[in-house]
């Protein structure tokens, strides 16, 4: 059914990374993780890989870009489906399923979220970055960590090869193509902003992400609190 993509880089993301795969409640599914630094060891990755079905683990020199790397990973995809997930970002056990039905509910050619949650973790602040931008058809501003879409499409529309700003490029050649994009509601997903510099390879300061975004509350327990 679905391929999840997942690039990687950080190797104290690891966790992180299979634990958002296990957590899915769809059956039909696998993981293709591609590492993307030179420095992390591959045979540790496949040996934790093989504690879950169906993950498969790729290295590919560091020099390659975030773009070009996606590109290999939907190219070893099993399934029609692919799902790109972020390495840091936490993805509920549902959100496979309603990216699926909203794709076949909608009939759109790819599925994202332009309004997200958004958790700052310095400050367990919990808030809702672009709202309002839900169930609609867009031209543009889908988050790059929600996208969905028919593997099908990229037989005609690629990832540049880029490492900032990828996701921005394949929608707008989406859209010159005449496929139809759809923001779906925010549930089940949510962008983690850490307080670490250097962390975050989306290039906005949490600073600006603020201005843009609306107070859920602040706490520690955002999990429980983003299925609705």
């Amino acid at each position: 059914m679905v391929s999840i993509i997942c690039c990687t880089m950080r190797e104290q993301l690891m966790e992180n990374v299979f634990r958002n795969y296990e957590n899915q409640l769809m059956a039909e599914k696998e993981m293709i993780i591609v590492l993307n630094n030179d420095q992390l060891q591959l045979d540790k990755w496949k040996a934790r890989a093989r504690s879950f079905q169906a993950v498969s683990v790729y290295q590919l020199p560091e020099e390659t870009t975030l773009g070009e790397c996606l590109n290999a990973g939907i190219q070893k995809a099993s399934y029609p489906y692919i799902a790109k997930f972020d390495d840091d970002d936490y993805y509920a056990p549902h959100y496979l399923h309603h990216a699926f039905d909203t794709l076949q509910e909608t009939k759109a050619d790819v599925v994202g979220k332009r309004s997200v949650y958004m958790y700052f973790e310095d400050e367990k602040l919990l808030s809702i970055n672009s709202p309002k931008r839900e169930k609609m058809f867009v031209k543009q501003g889908l988050k790059g960590a929600t996208l969905f879409f028919n593997k099908k499409i990229c037989e005609n529309i690629q990832f540049p090869a880029l490492n900032l700003g990828e996701d921005t490029v394949f929608l707008k050649q989406c859209v010159k193509n005449n496929l139809k994009l759809y923001s779906a509601d925010k549930r089940n997903y949510v962008c983690i902003r850490t307080f670490r510099s250097g962390h975050h390879t989306w290039n906005v300061n949490n600073a600006a992400l603020k201005r843009k975004s609306s107070i859920v509350c602040y706490t520690e327990d955002y999990k429980s609190l983003i299925l609705e």
